[in-house]
């Protein structure tokens, strides 16, 4: 068993130094699926993607638009106002029932925001057309037909 150790020995060590010596190296590249850019980088241009193709296949009439720059503006207000780092640092120093009542605190301004954006979102699907309705509705579903994939939002091909 020594022997095969002392064989064994030399390859092990160098494998684990070149696998030291590459850490410096690994720890600039970018990880994950998301590569450099951020979650909500990645996010925050699916979202854009998204209205520019659902604004195109809508083709909104100019009192359509001023709705819709609404609805665009109204929609996920809460992500536009992360907390600054001061607060989240001090949300370790909070006590537990401190920490559920900021959560709280939270979910409370989401669901106001929320309840803002429906207003706003009945206010321009009134707005909109039989055909435009169907248009925005397919757009917004889930399920197989849903979301970007809907008929309704592929462009007509020649």
């Amino acid at each position: 068993m020594l022997k095969r150790f002392r064989h064994i020995a030399p390859a092990a060590t160098l494998i684990a130094l070149l696998g030291f010596s590459s850490l410096p190296a690994l720890a600039d590249m970018p990880c994950g699926p998301m590569g450099a850019k951020g979650m909500g980088e990645h996010r925050a241009e699916r979202m854009e993607q998204h209205h520019r193709k659902l604004h195109d296949a809508l083709k909104l009439n100019a009192e359509q638009e001023v709705a819709w720059k609404k609805l665009i503006e109204s929609e996920h207000p809460m992500g536009k106002g992360r907390p600054d780092a001061a607060k989240a640092g001090d949300a370790a120093t909070l006590t537990t029932p401190e920490r559920a009542e900021r959560m709280l605190e939270h979910m409370k301004a989401h669901q106001a925001a929320m309840t803002e954006h429906i207003v706003v979102l009945k206010a321009f699907y009134a707005q909109l057309s039989p055909e435009q309705q169907k248009i925005f509705d397919d757009a917004h579903r889930g399920g197989r037909r849903g979301g970007m994939r809907a008929k309704a939002m592929e462009p007509a091909k020649p």
